[in-house]
């Protein structure tokens, strides 16, 4: 093993078995819904990064996950909100301190109930009107809000 240059990158290698050990972002989930008043559901962060900052409910897929699968249970960890999925938004790639890179698919989902309870990661959780959006540290989730918003428009 030693490091040659794959892709242009400096990496890990070996090559007689041509193993490679690429630095990929690690996938993580970011769950859209919206109620019936158009308000959007986030949460007040209780861990790092950004804590007491309002968020878009979400975390890490685990294997053998979807971004679907891990949405709704990331959305029910937090917010104690079930919910069936909907469409994929897009990804956005967000620089972390604590991770180099992570890749955020962002998902919409369809609440069957909206009565949003601040769950294990969460210091609050509510639907806020999308006219008064609290800033939102994550540029990701950003990305993905506006983009659910102008796929709303067209529908």
């Amino acid at each position: 093993m030693k490091n040659g240059v794959t892709d242009g990158l400096a990496l890990l290698s070996c090559k007689k078995c041509a193993w490679i050990n690429y630095l990929n972002p690690l996938p993580v989930v970011a769950s859209i819904v919206l109620n019936k008043k158009k308000e959007i559901l986030l949460v007040k962060r209780k861990v790092a990064p950004s804590v007491g900052c309002w968020a878009l409910p979400g975390g890490f897929i685990e294997l053998n996950e979807t971004p679907a699968k891990a949405g709704r249970r990331e959305l029910f960890e937090e917010t104690g909100v079930r919910a069936k999925s909907g469409r994929l938004i897009g990804a956005e790639l967000q620089k972390s301190r604590m991770y180099g890179y992570v890749l955020v698919v962002g998902m919409e989902f369809i609440a069957k109930s909206t009565k949003p309870v601040p769950g294990d990661d969460a210091m609050d959780a509510k639907f806020i009107p999308i006219e008064k959006l609290p800033k939102i540290p994550f540029k990701s989730h950003c990305l993905l809000i506006d983009s659910y918003l102008k796929l709303q428009e067209k529908n």
